[in-house]
């Protein structure tokens, strides 16, 4: 009845491996993905793992024998981690909180012995496990010893998962109602994402009572579980709000944004009279040729005759920004001008003919220059 299961986890590490692929692709220049990235991996390899063991492939793939009890243990410290970080993006990492990996690295110590067993010795391993499915969780594994590793690294990771709820939960608490309004798209984000892996652990904790006392594999569960990672993989893809927070929720700010004027860099009054500046600034603003991505520092000085070195000294002084900034405001002053007719194209559209070469850096200066992110902001312009 249930044949169709190592394909349908087939299916789900396929699914995440492209997943995995588009946030590489989109978010490679921001740090915390990768903490997401280790979250889907350890998924995709577990779902991979049963692949290849309820379909008897693992024969050919002898290395994978063992690694996924690791490849498991470090799963709820990289989801608490994740959570953490994009809850509170100003929040740095502590030394204490390297105390988290103590546990996975001596799991992971302890286990070593059994990934350098020869080829001959997995297979007969295995012999023995499809002759009884409880074979693995009744023997040593490496140096640690027999019924150990399995059931103590899911309760971890079933504490990790309910810590991280509570976290999200927490946190909301204490940053209030603007916090939440503000980041209530990420927020529903890293709810489903911490809920996944917490399921994920409690199913595998039913598959592991199953097994030890029925000495039989549980497919409905695995199906449950193949199901999750899809429709969690789908939801973030599909949803452009969570993707604009990649780099963490965006922090309170309120609800009253500057006015595009405000973004606009302005000469300081004090060279509002000053004929060079007023030159220097009617020549950058009216040819707008911030618009072009591949326009930059060494373009804009060679384009105004003014030396390289010279340039940026300039912009700091009459402007008091620096000279990333002062292109930035430019170029979202120009993507907000252009609101009226965002229904003509994507947003990504104006993006670019804005002058930006990649979200990373647009979402970026949006949030830095607006306080929101741009999807957030035009809704709330639309009300």
């Amino acid at each position: 009845m249930f044949d169709f299961v190592p394909y349908l986890s087939f299916l789900t590490s396929g699914f995440g491996l492209f997943f995995i692929c588009f946030l590489l692709m989109r978010f490679r220049r921001i740090s915390k993905v990768y903490g997401l990235i280790y979250i889907i991996f350890a998924v995709v390899f577990q779902e991979f793992y049963i692949y290849a063991l309820t379909s008897k492939h693992i024969y050919h793939m002898l290395f994978m024998l063992r690694t996924p009890n690791i490849i498991r243990i470090f799963l709820p410290v990289a989801l608490f981690l994740y959570v953490r970080g994009m809850l509170l993006p100003a929040n740095k990492l502590r030394g204490v909180h390297f105390l988290h990996f103590v546990f996975p690295v001596l799991l992971t110590i302890g286990v070593m012995p059994d990934l350098f067993l020869s080829a001959v010795e997995k297979a007969n391993n295995l012999d023995h496990y499809y002759a009884q499915n409880k074979y693995f969780i009744t023997r040593p594994m490496g140096w640690i010893p027999a019924g150990f590793v399995q059931p103590v690294s899911i309760i971890i990771g079933i504490g990790y998962g309910i810590s991280t709820l509570v976290l999200i939960y927490l946190t909301k608490k204490r940053q209030g109602t603007n916090y939440v309004y503000l980041n209530q798209q990420s927020l529903v984000w890293l709810y489903m994402l911490s809920a996944a892996i917490l399921i994920y652990f409690l199913l595998q904790f039913y598959q592991f009572v199953n097994l030890f006392l029925n000495n039989s594999f549980d497919p409905p569960s695995q199906v449950i579980k193949c199901v999750i990672g899809i429709m969690l993989f789908t939801y973030f893809i599909t949803t452009p709000n969570v993707q604009e927070n990649m780099d963490g929720c965006i922090l309170p700010k309120g609800k009253s944004f500057p006015s595009i004027q405000e973004i606009y860099p302005h000469l300081i009054p004090e060279f509002k009279v000053d004929q060079v500046a007023m030159n220097l600034d009617k020549q950058i603003k009216e040819s707008k040729a911030y618009l072009s991505a591949e326009y930059d520092l060494s373009g804009m000085a060679k384009d105004l005759e003014i030396p390289i070195s010279k340039f940026p000294k300039l912009i700091k002084k009459y402007y008091g920004v620096s000279f990333v900034e002062f292109i930035n405001r430019l170029r979202i002053h120009h993507f907000l001008e252009q609101r009226s007719y965002f229904d003509q194209f994507t947003l990504e559209t104006y993006m670019y003919q804005s002058g930006f070469s990649n979200r990373s850096t647009f979402y970026a200066a949006f949030k830095k220059y607006v306080g929101v992110n741009p999807s957030f902001y035009l809704k709330e312009m639309a009300n």
